[in-house]
């Protein structure tokens, strides 16, 4: 006989699988409750006859079903949307090889420097006081520094050795940085107008605009989005005087050099928001600037003249998309000029400019033009990083927050 350990305890796993089997050996007793029933004529049927559905023998079928993977359509003569006559398209990642000179070829536009007399004396007239400043500087901060993103940013490249690869960085996206920053702005100009002018705007993101163009038997497409628009209750009102200017003469290139050909597209002109709401009016876009995305074909860097050029193009497709909208997709000479203002950024750099759209007769470079008012480049700010684990902001520029204020205001 061998010794075994002295169970001190029931187990209680080993009792309640016992007890289990025990009850399950149990015989349900007669009631008399069918007796009962059959005595008043009420018939008793086993409940599996009542609840089982009877479904007629029937023969199983094979199924045969179709390829439904979906097949390539051939980029040639048979695609659904294919043209005869090539069009030029122009997109948000496409860079003008002349710049500003050739957009103003592309959109019979002259250049002047400088904003309209209305928005100059609101910049001379407006005094903002030591806190504005600060908050200026605190949105920098909280959209460059602060933010709790970290994601793996763009390798960095030395252009004096490119084969040389450099740790890369984890931190807020550059994307992220523009749209806080924009936002946090326009919700400083939003304390500082008060609801007196608040109420009578709108901010929407990512708003597409397409626009069909015909200039010197040459079709263009425009295809562009504004990364924030802003609208208003009633359009900006015209830009008061008749300014001189010429077209550049780009000889020998063509305004459509560097714009991609294809003889696929769907010729359309959009605009995002019905001409029936109140607040559809182009007041303010707020455009983005990814030198990762947007690229020179031949692979330098993008010029200033580059940089600005993409602003103008943009401001023009809009202004046009909503001429199109209000008067029709043949409209030439409009019977009341579009004005809008645009603002560019990379995060750091703003360039601020406002164009009048006065005509979509673009052919040649007489009879009447569109103005594009401008200023050079300016800094927000030159530095806003961590340097020995401390955040600073240096070359903090208040005249940036100036400008974009009296943009807001403008009416």
């Amino acid at each position: 006989m061998r010794f075994t350990n002295k169970l001190c305890a029931q187990h209680l796993g080993w009792m309640f699988k016992k007890h289990w089997l025990i009850q399950g050996k149990r015989v349900a007793r007669d009631t008399g409750a069918a007796a009962e029933l059959e005595k008043l004529g009420i018939a008793v049927c086993d409940p599996k006859d009542v609840l089982k559905e009877q479904r007629p023998k029937t023969e199983h079928k094979m199924l045969v079903f179709e390829d439904q993977r979906v097949t390539e359509i051939p980029q040639d003569a048979t695609h659904p949307d294919w043209h005869s006559k090539p069009c030029h398209i122009f997109g948000d990642s496409n860079v003008l090889l002349e710049g500003v000179a050739q957009a103003q070829v592309l959109t019979k536009s002259i250049e002047i420097e400088g904003f309209p007399k209305n928005i100059e004396e609101t910049i001379n007239k407006m005094q903002l006081n030591s806190n504005v400043d600060k908050n200026v500087q605190n949105s920098i901060m909280l959209s460059h520094v602060f933010d709790a993103e970290q994601v793996k940013l763009p390798k960095i490249k030395i252009p004096e050795r490119p084969a040389f690869n450099l740790p890369r960085e984890y931190g807020i996206s550059y994307s992220r940085r523009r749209r806080l920053l924009i936002n946090k702005l326009i919700f400083e100009c939003e304390k500082l107008s008060g609801n007196s002018v608040t109420s009578r705007r709108q901010i929407f993101d990512n708003a597409n605009f397409n626009v069909n163009l015909l200039k010197d038997d040459d079709l263009l497409q425009f295809e562009l989005c504004a990364e924030t628009l802003m609208t208003a209750t009633k359009p900006i009102e015209a830009v008061k005087g008749k300014y001189e200017g010429e077209i550049p003469d780009l000889y020998p290139i063509k305004h459509t050099i560097t714009i991609p050909k294809r003889n696929i597209y769907a010729p359309k002109n959009s605009y995002p928001l019905r001409s029936a709401l109140s607040c559809s009016h182009p007041h303010t876009i707020f455009i983005h600037f990814d030198k990762e995305n947007v690229k020179n074909l031949h692979g330098t860097p993008v010029s200033t003249t580059q940089f600005q050029s993409r602003n103008l193009m943009k401001a023009f497709t809009v202004a046009s998309a909503r001429a199109k909208q209000l008067y029709g997709d043949s409209v030439e000479q409009l019977p009341k000029p579009i004005v809008v203002q645009s603002i560019q950024t990379d995060g750091k750099t703003f360039h601020f400019g406002v164009f009048q759209l006065n005509t979509l007769q673009l052919n040649g470079s007489d009879g009447t033009k569109n103005y594009w008012f401008h200023l050079p480049n300016v800094d927000l700010f030159s530095e806003c990083t961590y340097k020995v684990g401390r955040p600073i902001l240096e070359g903090y520029n208040k005249d940036c927050f100036r400008y974009l204020k009296a943009f807001y205001s403008n009416c």
